[in-house]
């Protein structure tokens, strides 16, 4: 009975330790860059998630927020080092998500 108790407590610890941030998320819509998810929460009834992107042409933060019934988004900020992307201007209005996009693969990570 011990060997079973123990070998669930195991498979729930890794299963739940692996949600938690930072991890990869595969975008395949941007197959040549590796997205980090570095946080998800909330903003009053938006969820939100910081990424972090690494590409040809750089690094860039991101963070969104995220209209989950609505299937709209909105940058909350954006950069090249996280102080940037905390400092810059937030979008003023949320947008459609596109099916397949980048905001649509990190939105299914956020929303849940």
């Amino acid at each position: 009975m011990k060997k079973i108790v123990i070998g669930a407590v195991i498979a729930v610890a890794v299963t739940t330790g692996a949600s938690k941030p930072p991890y990869n998320l595969h975008v395949p819509s941007d197959p040549t860059a590796t997205y980090t998810v570095l946080d998800i929460g909330s903003k009053g009834n938006l969820a939100t998630i910081i990424t972090k992107r690494e590409g040809a042409s750089g690094t860039t933060y991101s963070q969104r927020a995220y209209e989950c019934n609505e299937r709209k988004v909105m940058y909350l900020g954006s950069g090249e080092t996280l102080e940037q992307m905390k400092s810059s201007k937030p979008d003023d209005t949320p947008s459609e998500i596109f099916d397949g996009s980048i905001a649509d693969y990190v939105g299914r990570e956020s929303c849940g």
